[in-house]
């Protein structure tokens, strides 16, 4: 065998084994990972933003580590300051409704529901009793199993703010570690590039390039959402008279997080109060107001802060959804829309790429390979697909 076969054979050998090894770690270490998933998550949102501040300092051609930690400075103190404002301002009422909804909730739910039942009086005269007491017996299974689930996002929503205050140290190396980030990652990305063969080594930049951009486009979006969800809804639910206004905009806007569903989740909480403290008409405004709020931004700001970067039907998000859910808990059903995003992009690329087609980029994305290509002046990519396996072509 030859000498050249039997290096490639190791060194691919090795590869696996440090990525077995990697992946081991990971999962044994998994529930210390949370802080850092956070992490990724600020990173991939204002990764663009410290981009952005950058190209407004003029020495950033001179110095540009320099212009790029003072641009990560500026981003941080910026995140800071609204952060301990919004603190300052709301934190305490947040925290006391948020402890007063979950310790409420379950209470409040058999109020409502006893409400519904004492109030429809054409269901108890016209519905037979047999069939009454069926549908009574399920809808207690059904708003028990609700009950429980919003008690449990409501719950998990505030302890997460009373936790990190308990635990601070687990999470105080984050901004460090996400600071590095920041400022390296373009060094990070061409090292990793540079592992590859030349030959492939544009491909492996345009699948990264991809999934840095669906990746962005998608936590830009739903952190975008989420929080004017939160804003919108504690100002609306606060002006209609609703108790717990502020902490059921803050359960809505954690739940809009989660894609396709998560406004209907983060609906069922504020319903709830509305019929058990507010009996009558009052809970068809509440809904009214929640479904067109939810719609308007859908028609407005979805398309403007994420684009079509994602491109899956609602129906295959759903069963996404209950998949990653099952498998991943709430990280699952965070993050499996735009996994699968770029699982699907990638797939489609690579099955392309083997087939000796060339694929057109945009400009951007030609920028964004280059950008992450190894060498400093990367040399263009052949145009006919003859001329090379992996050649990647960009429109003029």
């Amino acid at each position: 065998m030859p000498a050249n076969v039997t290096r490639r054979r190791l060194r691919i050998a090795m590869v696996a084994g440090a990525v077995l090894v990697i992946a081991y770690v990971l999962y044994a270490a998994r529930s210390a990972l949370p802080p850092f998933l956070l992490g990724s998550v600020f990173v991939i949102a204002f990764a663009p933003v410290v981009d952005r501040i950058v190209l407004g300092m003029p020495f950033r051609s001179t110095h540009p580590d320099l212009a790029l930690s003072l641009a990560i400075g500026l981003l941080y103190l910026t995140f800071l300051s609204l952060l301990v404002l919004a603190a300052t301002a709301w934190g305490s009422t947040a925290l006391s409704e948020g402890r007063d909804l979950a310790n409420d909730l379950p209470s409040l739910t058999n109020r409502a529901q006893h409400e519904f039942q004492d109030s429809n009086g054409w269901y108890r005269q016209n519905v037979p009793p047999d069939v009454r007491d069926a549908i009574e017996k399920n809808s207690q299974k059904i708003a028990d199993q609700a009950g429980g689930y919003v008690q449990q996002l409501a719950t998990r929503t505030f302890d997460v703010f009373t936790t990190s205050l308990t635990t601070i140290i687990s999470y105080i190396v984050v901004p460090f570690w996400a600071f590095f980030v920041l400022k390296d990652r373009r060094r990070g990305i061409r090292a990793f590039v540079g592992l590859f063969p030349e030959s492939v080594q544009p491909d492996v930049a345009y699948l990264l390039a991809n999934a840095r951009a669906v990746f962005g486009s998608f936590v830009r979006a739903q952190v975008v959402l989420a929080t004017v969800t939160a804003i919108v809804t504690a100002i609306g639910l606060r002006m209609m008279g609703v108790r717990f206004s502020l902490a059921l905009g803050v359960v809505a806007g954690i739940a809009n997080l989660i894609p396709v569903i998560g406004p209907m989740l983060g609906a069922i909480p504020a319903l709830i109060v509305v019929a058990a403290t507010h009996p009558g008409w009052q809970i068809l405004w509440v809904f009214l107001f929640l479904f067109v709020s939810q719609e308007l931004k859908d028609f407005l700001l979805v398309p403007r802060v994420q684009g079509g970067a994602m491109r899956l039907h609602p129906a295959i998000i759903l069963v996404l959804i209950v998949v990653a859910g099952h498998l991943a808990g709430f990280w699952g059903l965070l993050l499996v829309v735009p996994v699968a995003a770029v699982a699907r992009d990638s797939f489609v690329y690579i099955y392309r790429r083997l087939g000796d087609e060339p694929v057109t980029l945009t400009p951007a994305q030609a920028a964004a390979v280059a950008d992450t290509l190894p060498c400093e002046k990367p040399e263009p990519a052949p145009s006919a697909p003859d001329e090379s396996r992996y050649s990647v072509r960009v429109p003029e």
